[in-house]
């Protein structure tokens, strides 16, 4: 089993960890909930919603997460602030994981922060994310209400076109990150579509190599931008691509995988929970003892 050069930096966010060597913590998946198009939100701007649906589809994830040992968290998308307010309180409310804080826009960010604060979330949040286009409001709202956890992305011209641009931008990043007081720092190296998702999965293994902090992506982008898949194929063929593109930066050492919408928990904790148990057994042999929560002995 390899072991990155630099030491690894162990984080915990909401009572889950993240970080080490492969196999040393189980992969968090993340799934999105909320984000255009999801068919159990009526009215995007008010936030309207169909809390049945989404309670079973929140229902259903933890009940995956509990059976494979994977740890959940939810990425909530909102378009504005009423809207973003009103998801919060039903996945806080719905559940006790942690929640990224996913605003489509400036004002919704930062109000959504500050409203975390006021209600007593902050400490689950984890702010998605910052990039290098990020305006001084949001990191400014950030460091007034002592926000501890964020997303990094690695988004931009320099970082898009090869995974070197990415690690270098995972530095500058990681920098200003420390400079707001933030403590959690979990790096995404951004998966645009099928090329980036090996630009992505390299620079992972780089970013957590050079400077030892949790590193993961957004795997899924690569398959719905695969246009014509589901069409020329079959839906079944979808699933399956979305699981490998996940498992590839899962076996190459990422510490969270977002996996796309919420509903599809049932295909990605099984697929993502094989690779972490496989690798458990491998920190086993070198006489590492494993929590009976392990992905080792839950799926076995």
């Amino acid at each position: 089993m390899w072991k990155f050069k630099a030491k690894q930096k162990i984080v915990e966010i909401g009572g889950i960890k993240l970080g080490g060597n492969p196999g040393e913590n189980p992969t968090v998946l993340i799934g999105s909930i909320f984000y255009r198009g999801h068919r159990v939100v009526n009215d995007p701007d008010k936030g309207v919603f169909n809390e049945e649906e989404a309670g079973e589809e929140l229902s259903k994830a933890l009940e995956m997460s509990d059976l494979t040992g994977l740890p959940l968290m939810l990425d909530v998308v909102g378009t504005t602030p009423e809207a973003m307010k009103k998801f919060l309180d039903f996945t806080a409310n719905n559940s006790d994981v942690p929640l990224l804080l996913d605003g489509l826009s400036n004002e919704t960010m930062v109000e959504g922060l500050e409203y975390s604060n006021e209600t007593g979330l902050l400490s689950r949040i984890i702010l998605n994310s910052i990039t290098p286009e990020t305006k001084e409001v949001v990191l400014n709202k950030v460091k007034e209400v002592g926000l501890k956890s964020a997303v990094l992305l690695t988004y931009g011209m320099k970082a898009i076109i090869s995974s070197k641009g990415r690690v270098e931008v995972a530095g500058e990043l990681i920098k200003k990150a420390e400079e707001l007081g933030l403590e959690n720092i979990l790096v995404d190296t951004t998966v645009l579509d099928i090329p980036t998702l090996g630009m992505a999965t390299k620079a992972l293994f780089e970013i957590k190599d050079k400077f030892g902090v949790p590193a993961g992506c957004g795997a899924h982008n690569a398959v719905s931008q695969w246009k014509g898949l589901k069409k020329k194929i079959s839906q079944e063929g979808v699933i399956a691509s979305t699981a490998s593109s996940c498992i590839l930066p899962t076996a190459l050492g990422a510490d969270f995988i977002l996996y796309g919408p919420l509903r599809d928990a049932e295909y990605m904790f099984p697929a993502i929970s094989l690779v972490d148990a496989s690798f458990g057994q491998l920190l086993i042999e070198e006489k590492i003892k494993l929590p009976k929560s392990h992905p080792r002995y839950r799926i076995s």
